[in-house]
């Protein structure tokens, strides 16, 4: 997918890893509360381990404050689009780090694994949407829960949004579209570098 060779800054390379430390505690503490969750639901009492969610929403704290101190002007500039946030912005930086190595926004959208697709019946366009295997998959889920925050504030993604389900597609299906769209926006945020602007 990349259009030309690269080497990543000490920033990025800082970032990666912090992204990466942050990535598994999430999903140590995602596993972590199902396991309390069974529990509550059994016995009905808390449980032995709240406080060590407790200090893994502390250390991932910890990781995000840090996020900003790298590669501060990229990450300022994509914050600047509605829906896209701290950890977002940093995950974004931290997979790419250099947006020149993409010549267009479907190439990146491929990249990062939001090239949604959608299972159909005949020539039904009525089908559940769904992500291909490609790209991070915590990255994939920030960007969709940003296309969501970004199609309230952004006309033309709430217009793009309700085209789709008008025409006939599943609500899923047409997030995805508007994620894919919300990357197009964040290749030309980040290509042209000036911050987004509501038209």
């Amino acid at each position: 997918m990349a259009t030309a060779p690269f080497n990543d800054s000490e920033d990025v390379l800082t970032l990666k890893a912090l992204v990466k430390e942050r990535s598994a505690l999430v999903e140590i503490r995602a596993s972590l509360k199902q396991r309390l969750e069974a529990e509550r639901f059994r016995t009905q009492e808390s449980s032995g381990y709240d406080h060590v969610l407790s200090s893994l929403n502390r250390e991932i704290k910890k990781i995000e404050q840090r996020f900003p101190d790298y590669e501060e002007s990229t990450q300022t500039l994509l914050r600047s689009i509605p829906g896209v946030g701290l950890t977002s912005a940093a995950s974004l930086v931290a997979t790419i780090s250099d947006v020149k190595r993409f010549s267009n926004a479907k190439k990146l959208t491929a990249y990062l694994g939001l090239d949604c697709r959608v299972k159909e019946s005949g020539t039904s366009i009525h089908g559940k949407g769904y992500l291909t295997k490609r790209g991070n998959k915590q990255l994939r889920c920030m960007l969709f829960n940003a296309a969501r925050i970004a199609k309230r504030y952004i006309p033309e993604l709430e217009a793009f949004f309700q085209k789709k389900k008008t025409e006939g597609h599943h609500y899923f299906s047409a997030l995805c579209a508007t994620e894919r769209k919300l990357v197009h926006l964040i290749f030309a945020v980040w290509t042209r570098g000036t911050p987004y602007v509501k038209r």
